[in-house]
């Protein structure tokens, strides 16, 4: 190698050597922070501290929940075992069948959920009132609990 190009070469190593460790330092620096953790559930929920009604299964638990007032419901589903469903949505409705249903909230793993009722619910005279565990995937009832007052 002549002399011009080992000056050169010297020139492009240094410089490399200088620039690189400044390169990753700034790319490393540009990363934006990573977001508070947002998961796809609902923040947590306190419980309403009057129980009105609870009607329990060996694999769940529900019960309506009011605040001393009697201002809001609130549905508390606790479920005991996982789902064997994944897809199981909660419906509250006379019967079975689908006419007057109202979808309350999705349940998945085993633990507590807690969904808001509106002020009109289970005010419905004659009609057999119940929440059902539907699995939309399959298109099926899994199970029926009566627990409206």
């Amino acid at each position: 190698m002549i002399k011009p190009l080992r000056k050169i070469h010297l020139q492009v190593w240094t410089a490399l050597a200088i620039l690189l460790p400044a390169g990753i330092l700034l790319a490393w620096l540009s990363v934006p922070a990573w977001p508070l953790q947002a998961g796809l559930q609902p923040p947590p929920v306190t419980p309403l501290p009057v129980v009105l009604k609870k009607a329990s299964n060996k694999n769940y638990t529900a019960s309506i929940r009011t605040n001393s007032d009697g201002s809001a419901l609130q549905l508390q589903w606790i479920n005991k075992q996982p789902l064997q469903y994944p897809s199981a949505v909660i419906y509250a409705g006379p019967g079975v069948e689908n006419v007057g249903r109202r979808l309350i909230g999705r349940v998945a793993e085993r633990g507590h959920w807690y969904f808001p009722l509106d002020s009109s619910f289970g005010k419905n005279p004659g009609a057999t009132q119940a929440f059902i565990l539907y699995d939309f995937i399959h298109q099926q009832v899994i199970d029926s609990i009566n627990c409206i007052p």
